[in-house]
Formats: structure tokens, C-alpha cells, sequence
């Protein structure tokens, strides 16, 4: 009797012991997002990525050409949103594009999944450079971003 009960209770400990518990578990959720403003030639001279928390940060965002900031930026409400823009910096031509395809909540973090476009190698293209930008929101979070570009 006292064998079959310590083989009971030993499975019983095996069985739980091997059981993650939820704390481990990476949760990929993604997050829902708004397209703020999207455009080919208010965006930055320079490439690259930003994140804004408040109207502080944005002064630090220089338009191209010396333009003034697109007023749908301006309009953000900071309390409650995270302002997530990429931009593809100086093109020669018309028919580049960046976008940001989706963002994923992880217990420790959030990434920004974003893709650049290039246009066809035999397109016609707009002689004129052009600036490509996304800028999204998301609701205010103090989580790290981080960004991945998706190479096709």
C-alpha cells in the first residue's frame, strides 16, 4: 500500500515539476496600431528609427528640407499614446516606401516589424527625392522598443 501511494505521489511531483509555469512563457501578442501620417517627402534626410513619448521629444525630429512638422504629429495625444515612426531617409527618386506590418508584445519588450520597398528595377520613376516615413501610435507604454526590419 505505502508503495502504490509513494508512486502516486511521485508521478504527481514528476508531472508538476515539469509543468512550465506561466511567468516563462513568452506571450507574442500583437499590439493594435494607427497609421498617424504616411508620407513621401516630410519624412527625415536621415534613415533610421524613433520613438516619442512626449511633445519634448518630437522637437527633436527634423523634417526634410526645413519643412514644417506635419500637423497629424503635432496632434498626438502623449498621455495616452507612443508615437513609433520609421523612416527611409533621402531617396532620388519616387517609388521607395517604408511601412511598419506589425507590432508584437512580449513580456519584456516590443517590436516594431517594419519592411522597406524599393520600386522595380524596369519602373518608371518620378525624377524628385523623396522621403518616405510611417509614423504610427500605439497606446503609452514604457516597455523597451526594439525594431526588426523584414527582409523579403
Amino acid at each position: 500500500m505505502k508503495f502504490i501511494f509513494l508512486s502516486i505521489v511521485s508521478l504527481l511531483f514528476l508531472s508538476f515539476s515539469s509543468c512550465k509555469s506561466s511567468k516563462d512563457k513568452q506571450e507574442n501578442k500583437p499590439i493594435p496600431f494607427e497609421t498617424v501620417f504616411e508620407t513621401m517627402s516630410l519624412g527625415s534626410e536621415t534613415q533610421g528609427t524613433k520613438v516619442v513619448q512626449s511633445k519634448e521629444d518630437l522637437k527633436d525630429f527634423e523634417v526634410a528640407n526645413g519643412n514644417d512638422m506635419a500637423k497629424e504629429l503635432l496632434e498626438v495625444d502623449f498621455e495616452k499614446n507612443t508615437l513609433i515612426m520609421v523612416m527611409a531617409g533621402m531617396k532620388n527618386t519616387g517609388g521607395f516606401d517604408i511601412k511598419i506590418e506589425k507590432i508584437i508584445n512580449t513580456n519584456d519588450k516590443i517590436t516594431v516589424f517594419y519592411k522597406e520597398i524599393n520600386p522595380p528595377k524596369d519602373a518608371m520613376l518620378t525624377m524628385a527625392l523623396t522621403y518616405p516615413l510611417h509614423a504610427v501610435t500605439i497606446k503609452k507604454t514604457d516597455k523597451e522598443i526594439v525594431f526588426e526590419k523584414i527582409i523579403e
